[in-house]
């Protein structure tokens, strides 16, 4: 008995459909996932411009000359990542400048008892920073360099008053750098709240939880209004900055003007105001210490 035989014709056509079969899911897939990808730049692409559109506003006066009211309902609807995404577009010009702040912290669980003044040199790429403690300020003298592109884990720097014996390299992390803040000499420019504020909204995002701020209202500070913008960290989210922060945004330019943060038992962890910033252009001798100007 002679086996049977499937026509060549037959053959061919359950091979194409074989193959249809199998490459169906396949491109329906790709298709998923084009288009998911193709949303996501999209919604990418708007926050962007949005940011772009918002910081716009700050340059024009807009922001400035509006009612409280008037800001407060322009904020309210802002897309939740806008709130970061406007001031890390407004700080991107801004790679050099000067800046005098003023900082309070919990330090070794005891608030500090008189604000720290301080005037800095702020380059951000590479990371270069001059520090000195004003008069009338705790430490008043004392000085630091840090230079990414000589030591990126030590500063260089010496001690205020009698003190001042002798310049020495110490860890950015280490005692005496915990001494005067909770945060690294890398984290002194206001592109590290920015930081902060860009992770928690990915972080929210990726928990699934809500994103936007609890509460937008008008503040002032010495009489300078600012829209205070903040945050209370929702409970089992995990590594958040702060149980709560509140973060002022300046009016004049899309600036962060200071941050506030407490811990989940409602202490207050840190104040850190940028009372004046000005945009500058720095030499290597701006972060040198044997440059004449400095007391290393």
């Amino acid at each position: 008995m002679k086996p049977s035989r499937v026509p060549s014709r037959a053959l061919c056509s359950l091979a194409v459909a074989c193959s249809a079969l199998a490459t169906a899911p396949l491109s329906a897939w790709a298709a998923t996932t084009s288009a998911t990808t193709t949303a996501s730049a999209h919604g990418a692409e708007a926050s962007m411009e949005e940011s772009e559109a918002f910081v716009q506003k700050f340059k024009a006066g807009t922001l400035q000359a509006m009612s409280d009211e008037q800001l407060i309902k322009t904020f309210t609807q802002l897309a939740p990542q806008t709130y970061s995404g406007y001031l890390d577009v407004g700080l991107k010009p801004l790679n050099e400048y000067e800046l005098w702040m003023k900082r309070e912290e919990r330090l070794g669980g005891t608030w500090t008892s008189q604000p720290f003044v301080n005037y800095i040199k702020y380059r951000h790429k590479p990371r270069q920073v001059y520090m000195k403690w004003l008069k009338d300020s705790p430490k008043s003298g004392q000085e630091i360099i840090y230079d990414e592109t000589r030591r990126k884990d030590a500063s260089y720097g010496h001690l205020g008053g009698l003190f001042n014996v002798t310049s020495m390299w110490t860890a950015i992390d280490g005692a005496m750098a915990k001494g005067n803040s909770n945060h690294t000499v890398r984290d002194l420019g206001m592109q590290s709240v920015v930081a902060i504020l860009v992770d928690s909204y990915k972080m929210r995002l990726k928990e699934g939880l809500p994103t936007a701020p609890n509460q937008i209202e008008v503040a002032r500070i010495n009489g300078e209004r600012t829209v205070a913008l903040t945050w209370v960290t929702p409970a089992g989210m995990t590594g958040a900055y702060a149980a709560k922060s509140k973060v002022y945004v300046n009016l004049q330019q899309p600036w962060v003007r200071m941050i506030e943060s407490w811990n989940e038992r409602g202490e207050m962890i840190e104040r850190i105001s940028f009372d004046k910033v000005v945009p500058a252009t720095f030499t290597d001798a701006d972060f040198d210490p044997k440059n004449s100007n400095y007391a290393f």
